[in-house]
């Protein structure tokens, strides 16, 4: 089979490092994979503002034109909430290009550049079009294919496969972290229990619920957060940088600290390595439909603990604790037990252990490309 993998295709970002990867596994399996994606996201910084619609749309066309996607058996088609990959269905029909069997990752459940950042009606529309007209849909959790399904009634009449987003810190990754990531997970504090969570800051990742509730934690723990832009306050949704590189005390022996770096898969593994857990205190938000960055935890056996929020229960099930969100209360008792209590913890490192397999790129790779197959020949029996 040969197939166009269109996605961002730039160094940093979360779908980047999972798109390298999917691809070199697609390839393992002895399929033809070519890349088709933007260099990085429509953003002028000069400007500090997303580009306009008709900017956004000559980009789009400069990307879709750079290939015949009728030489390809299917189109695996990946964005989220920022990509322009997900203009270019609207743009390949605009250019009467015929096209094979499309089938889209549901990455985010709206599409934030034309409905936040550059509100466009008519572009809005056409990325919807190419969800409930899709050969396939792939979700990483029933919690994505059901909330879809309320906001696009029609994407339930099409074909579909969940397969939950896998590990990109791939097997035998050295661990390797930076100066500032090193020196926030070492605490020098005998029976520290360090706890991180990984990614770019965003407001409903509720770094305020995670200080509230470290507020009112008695154990001995430290909590690493590291990604870009958790200095940021407009991002992070609080002021942090009075954390960054700098333990900040809270409660009776906690801390947090922030890394404001992107981290590399060595830097993730290091980070992975030196947890004792995931935390992911998120709050719901409408096109979130579910985390990559649990699944680095899974992978390697790390509990979680988690807000029940799109599907982190559904991931998580016995391999961490769910708490409700915006409740810092539960979120300090869990924290706290976790940190005390070495049975509860020995429990739910098995469970992570046992669940693991579940979110390797091999695995989730080949779930994919039986979908795609399965796609492909459901179209080419509707064309005989």
């Amino acid at each position: 089979m040969r197939v166009l993998l269109a996605g961002p295709d730039h160094p940093q970002g979360s779908l980047p490092p999972y798109l390298d990867l999917f691809a070199a596994e697609l390839r393992r399996l002895g399929t033809t994979v070519d890349r088709l994606g933007a260099p990085g996201v429509p953003y002028d910084p000069v400007r500090g503002d997303f580009l306009t619609a008709a900017e956004l749309v000559a980009v789009a066309d400069a990307l879709a034109t750079r290939i015949d996607p009728a030489s390809y058996d299917l189109i695996s088609l990946h964005f989220g909430n920022l990509e322009i990959e997900q203009l270019l269905v609207a743009r390949w029909h605009h250019h009467g290009a015929a096209l094979p069997p499309v089938v889209v990752h549901v990455h985010a459940l709206d599409p934030t550049l034309v409905a936040v950042h550059r509100p466009d009606a008519a572009l809005r529309v056409a990325v919807d079009a190419t969800l409930v007209t899709a050969g396939g849909l792939v979700y990483f959790g029933r919690y994505a294919q059901q909330a879809l399904a309320v906001r696009l009634p029609a994407v339930a009449a099409r074909p579909a496969r969940v397969a939950p987003l896998p590990t990109t810190i791939t097997a035998g990754t050295r661990p390797a972290a930076g100066p500032a990531l090193a020196a926030a997970l070492t605490d020098p504090r005998p029976g520290t229990t360090v706890l991180s969570l990984c990614g770019y800051a965003a407001p409903w990742k509720s770094a305020a619920d995670l200080i509230a509730a470290l507020a009112r934690t008695e154990a001995r723990l430290r909590v690493v957060l590291a990604g870009p832009f958790w200095d940021d306050p407009c991002q992070a949704g609080i002021d942090l940088r009075p954390a960054v590189g700098q333990p900040m005390p809270l409660g009776v022996d906690a801390q947090l600290v922030v890394v404001a770096d992107y981290l590399d898969a060595p830097e993730r593994a290091a980070l992975v390595a030196g947890s004792a857990a995931g935390v992911f205190p998120y709050r719901p938000q409408h096109t979130f439909q579910g985390s990559g960055a649990i699944a680095d935890y899974l992978a390697y056996g790390r509990p979680v603990i988690a807000a029940d929020v799109a599907n982190m229960a559904e991931l998580t099930a016995d391999a961490g604790v769910i708490v409700a969100p915006g409740d810092p209360a539960a979120l300090a008792a869990a924290l706290d037990r976790y940190a005390t209590d070495p049975g509860h913890r020995a429990t739910l490192r098995t469970a992570a252990g046992n669940r693991a397999h579940q979110f390797t790129p091999a695995g989730h790779a080949a779930a994919c490309l039986a979908f795609y197959q399965h796609v492909r020949s459901a179209q080419c029996r509707r064309l005989s």
